[in-house]
């Protein structure tokens, strides 16, 4: 039945083309964009094997090689990975999906795709800076894997000799026990400490070592780390920071100069670079998975690593510690996914895609968990020691652990230069989606920069390099510790769940299914579980997992006994809110500045889709079109008045 409304006669026949000539003030969009400069597009990738290796670079990087390992470990093994499997079927998958659907549905960027709910362009603001901070920090981890990569082009690999100055804090050159003191009374006999006590010392059987150093052994690969790559100072406070340390700072800014150079015309250089940084780390991966599993030992490594221990499903904290890393490794909410999928042509098969590149996160995990214990299985037998005095957290499982497994293989320095050229190479493809999602956000927001594509990425290179400084020197550890924690960890989770309440619940779950029906010309199936994941399970869990996280909220630590001193920690969350507060603050704009009307006329109109939002294939036979157009018309915008025919002949 036609409705009340009139249309001219071009805009009848736009109509039946297929456009929907949206007009103001008696002037349509089209004519007024034909008058505005001619703005270079935003471009696709040049075939489909650049984006695939671009999104599995994003998601396969360095926290797939010591941040999986270690959690699967100390949160019950096999238990761990359950745990990790369910939440990635229940919000990792979808979350994913999602994200790849919105970008290339739209061929907008993380900012600009809130053409769909105004009210929740926030969330892509703060998606945008969380991509930026992660992008200072993640760079200085792969300034150190430059260094360890140098230092290892030498006749002896530096970190298997204790230096002089090293002794006093127990260094020793292979990982070792920590021995007792002699006791006859309580059979510590054979292989035990000395006491000098003569007494003792002397007693039959007693076989003492007298050792130069009163506390437990330090491995020197551990010593090497912190006394001299990044010289760790004792505390944060101003006075403890020192300066950038000259040997880090020249490989930060060589790994600043490779990231500017293979991004200096964005995706069409980044997209040829990924065919080698994506693929060469599984080769070196299977490698080096061969090679550690001919180690005598290795089993005893895969059975540290994989037998469960299922009662530690039932506690949050491994499901919190699952989903954390979840989220790290997929790029979820970071508005990296959402940016790679916009450069897709319209008609990709986004599903596949999606489905593959997370099983592929999974997967690389699960292989790099056995290259990492099958190697320490085997260096813990010809040390005479349990697999979990070689085993070694956060940082210590690259730089302090590994180093020495590596130093166990013959030749060393080859075996080492490949191995840290290789994290080189996993975090050299997540760092370009980081710094690219960043780029290409403020390009969306204004399309006039895009032909200094170049310069932006050599301006944001440079201040990147000036901040991460900070970050390189003694102190530097504890900042990007700080940045890490309180500028992704925490805030992820939030944005994550915004993005679901503000697509699925707000936009509406019904009206994303058919925008995703009508570009991959079918239904995502089983369509009950994308359903359910969707409009239940990634929202609620979401939230739940961040409320847990913010209830059990505990500081970072320096050492097992002392946090981080209170003004360390309100700098922390500073950054968080500097992080969440374009949330809310854009949602109040929007709500004050953009609408009109009653409370509820103010909240439709700031989350209805704008004339903006629709398919990205040329066409506007959209139903948030239709939606926009009579939005206007009820508001009381200033446009004129437009009879349309039958609304469902514009129906998808």
């Amino acid at each position: 039945m036609p409705t009340k409304y009139k249309v001219s006669e071009k805009n009848a026949e736009a109509i039946e083309n297929g456009r929907i000539p949206i007009t103001s003030n008696g002037k349509s969009y089209e004519e007024k964009s034909s008058s505005k400069p001619e703005v270079e597009e935003r471009g696709e990738w040049t075939n489909q094997w650049e984006f695939i290796l671009s999104c599995v670079g994003l998601s396969v990087g360095l926290g797939n090689i010591w941040r999986f390992p270690y959690l699967a470990y100390s949160n019950g093994g096999a238990a761990f990975i359950v745990a990790y499997f369910i939440l990635q079927l229940l919000i990792g998958k979808p979350m994913y999906f999602l994200e790849l659907v919105l970008g290339q549905y739209s061929g907008k960027g993380p900012t600009t795709v809130w053409a769909l709910n105004p009210s929740g362009k926030g969330i892509g603001i703060s998606q945008t800076i969380i991509s930026l901070i992660v992008s200072i920090y993640y760079n200085v981890i792969m300034a150190y894997c430059l260094y360890y990569m140098f230092a290892s082009m030498q006749g002896t690999l530096p970190w298997t000799v204790c230096k002089e100055e090293w002794k006093q804090f127990g260094c020793v050159e292979k990982t070792t026990r920590a021995l007792r003191y002699c006791n006859p009374d309580k059979n510590i006999t054979v292989d035990c400490r000395c006491t000098l006590n003569d007494t003792i010392d002397v007693y039959p059987f007693v076989n003492c070592t007298n050792v130069s150093y009163t506390g437990n052994p330090t491995p020197v690969a551990e010593l090497y780390f912190y006394k001299e790559v990044i010289q760790k100072s004792k505390n944060l406070y101003p006075k403890d920071m020192g300066d950038p340390l000259w040997k880090l700072a020249l490989c930060l800014l060589l790994s600043w100069i490779i990231v500017a150079i293979c991004m200096i015309k964005g995706i069409k250089s980044s997209g040829k670079v990924v065919y080698v940084s994506a693929t060469f780390p599984y080769i070196i991966l299977i490698i080096l998975l061969i090679r550690g599993s001919l180690l005598d030992g290795a089993i005893d490594g895969v059975i540290y690593f994989i037998v469960p221990k299922w009662e530690q499903l039932l506690d949050l904290k491994v499901w919190t510690a699952a989903a954390g890393q979840m989220f790290f490794s997929l790029s979820v909410s970071f508005g990296g996914i959402i940016m790679f999928g916009s450069f897709n042509k319209f008609r990709n098969n986004a599903y596949r895609d999606a489905i593959l590149i997370a099983s592929c996160d999974l997967t690389t995990s699960i292989i790099a968990g056995f290259v990492i214990f099958t190697t320490f299985g085997g260096m813990a037998k010809i040390l005479g020691v349990g697999v979990q005095d070689v085993a070694k957290r956060g940082y210590g499982l690259a730089f302090v652990a590994y180093p020495e497994a590596l130093s166990n293989l013959s030749p060393p320095q080859l075996w080492s230069i490949i191995f840290f050229f290789m994290l080189f190479t996993l975090g050299l493809d997540s760092e370009f989606a980081l710094l690219e999602t960043t780029i290409t956000s403020i390009q969306d927001e204004y399309p006039r920069l895009r032909k200094y594509k170049s310069h932006l990425c050599v301006g944001f290179a440079a201040g990147c390099y000036l901040i991460a400084l900070a970050c390189i020197t003694p102190g530097g550890d504890y900042i990007v510790e700080l940045l890490d924690v309180y500028g992704s960890d925490f805030a992820v989770l939030a944005i994550a769940s915004c993005e679901c309440v503000a697509v699925f619940w707000v936009y509406g779950i019904r009206r994303f299914i058919k925008d995703v029906t009508y570009m991959l010309g079918r239904p995502p199936r089983p369509s009950w579980y994308w359903g359910f994941c969707w409009a239940f399970c990634s929202p609620i869990l979401i939230a739940l997992l961040f409320i847990y996280s913010m209830a059990k909220y505990s500081p970072p630590y320096i050492t097992k006994e002392l946090a981080y001193p209170e003004f360390a920690q309100s700098i922390g969350w500073a950054i968080t809110a500097f992080v969440l507060c374009p949330i809310p603050f854009t949602f109040l704009f929007q709500f004050i500045f953009r609408a009109q009307g009653s409370l509820l006329q103010r909240l439709k109109t700031i989350t209805t889709p704008t004339s903006e939002w629709g398919p990205n294939d040329g066409s506007m036979k959209n139903d948030h079109q239709m939606d926009a157009i009579e939005n206007d018309v009820k508001y009381g915008n200033d446009n004129p008045v437009f009879t349309v025919g039958d609304k469902e002949n514009h129906r998808l």
